[in-house]
């Protein structure tokens, strides 16, 4: 039987005590190789044998000081697999499956690490390629992880939580410049408009990069890392009386944010873009809680009722995508200083606003009415 990959690895070992903590420090060098594709490897493995995973940590960052690093999230198995198949340029989120007697901090922590993985498997190709579809996802993982901090916010203590989600917004703010100019860009037909949101692009993609290899940046992920594998359990998750199972969590947290969608897109016709965009935001956070949370509601009933929920959500996130970009299309030709452009109206939706604000009504109704999944 032939191999379908081959992992060609040459590895120095290292024992390190820090603190009293004893740390193994495996550096791998080499290639995986299927055919004539192959994927290079320069990893750090640093595995704590013994001792306080806070001095794992402290080690991290000693490395980072010297030779700044991104946290690894495929196996060099994975990476195989992945030269069998045809080449993605980007990853959507991959389907979570919680456990039935999973404790509310748990599920939070497995959410989280979720959502991290796809965001890394997306600024790896977003480095390299920098792809419209990639940015998106990229900014989609950041999104659905600052959703399942507010989420769980019962269950996270203390001022780290807000302190990571407040630069997790950051940075979705700064691939979010990029993916406003990517959306004009594919309406675009002008050939001048058209450079010129080019241009724009491009400084926006530089600017992302930039931003993603940032010492901020970094450190972001290193203290998101610490924070959820060494400091959740201490200072919040199962310290408070909500850490209750999963299951019941996720009744009362999706039942919630249900009631906010129920309120807040109850007359989308009598109130503003403002308001409409929180419909929207609403709307995004309770499908990701749906979700996050299918898995745990996954007998036949629950599935069947659990599908058309999220299909319901998909055409309401439509609509209330499309009303969105009639709001924020002449605003982000203004910021580049195309709002007088002769072909600036090309660019922008000319979808009939009051025809969507009903679709939208409809669609809100739609999932209001729509059998709850999580009973």
């Amino acid at each position: 039987m032939e191999a379908a990959f081959t992992v060609f690895i040459e590895r120095r070992v290292w024992n390190i005590e820090l603190n009293g903590s004893r740390l193994e420090v495996v550096v791998d060098r080499g290639d995986v190789v299927s055919g004539n594709r192959r994927s290079p490897v320069q990893e750090i493995e640093v595995e704590l044998k013994d001792g306080d995973p806070k001095d794992l940590f402290i080690f991290i960052r000693k490395i980072d000081a010297i030779a700044p690093f991104r946290f690894g999230i495929q196996s060099k198995s994975e990476r195989g697999l992945a030269l069998l198949d045809r080449q993605q340029f980007m990853f959507k989120a991959e389907r979570l499956d919680l456990e039935r007697n999973i404790k509310a901090s748990s599920a939070f922590r497995e959410i989280a690490a979720s959502c991290f993985r796809q965001f890394r498997l997306n600024e790896e190709i977003l480095l390299q390629r920098r792809n419209s579809e990639t940015l998106h996802q990229a900014r989609v993982a950041l999104r659905r992880l600052r959703s399942a901090f507010s989420l769980f916010r019962p269950l996270l203590i203390g001022d780290e939580p807000k302190r990571i989600q407040e630069e997790l917004r950051w940075l979705a703010g700064v691939l979010g410049e990029a993916r406003n100019l990517d959306v004009l860009l594919m309406k675009a037909k002008d050939s001048d408009l058209r450079a010129k949101l080019k241009d724009a692009r491009n400084k926006a993609y530089g600017d992302a990069v930039e931003a993603l290899g940032s010492a901020r940046a970094r450190a972001l992920i290193i203290d998101f890392n610490e924070w959820l594998q060494c400091d959740l359990d201490r200072t919040g998750g199962s310290a408070t009386s909500e850490d209750t199972s999963a299951s019941e969590f996720a009744v009362r947290a999706i039942e919630k944010m249900r009631k906010k969608l129920k309120k807040h897109g109850s007359a989308l016709a009598e109130t503003d873009d403002e308001h409409r965009h929180q419909v929207r935001k609403d709307a995004k956070k309770l499908r990701y809680a749906a979700e996050f949370f299918g898995s745990l509601f996954d007998d036949k009933r629950g599935t069947r009722r659990h599908r058309k929920f999220i299909a319901a959500m998909e055409e309401l996130q439509d609509y209330l995508g499309a009303l969105n970009d009639l709001a924020t299309g002449p605003k982000v030709l203004a910021q580049h200083g195309l709002a007088n452009h002769p072909a600036r109206d090309s660019v922008v939706s000319h979808d009939d606003k009051n025809a969507l604000i009903r679709m939208a009504q409809s669609s809100v109704d739609e999932v209001i009415d729509t059998k709850r999944f999580w009973r």
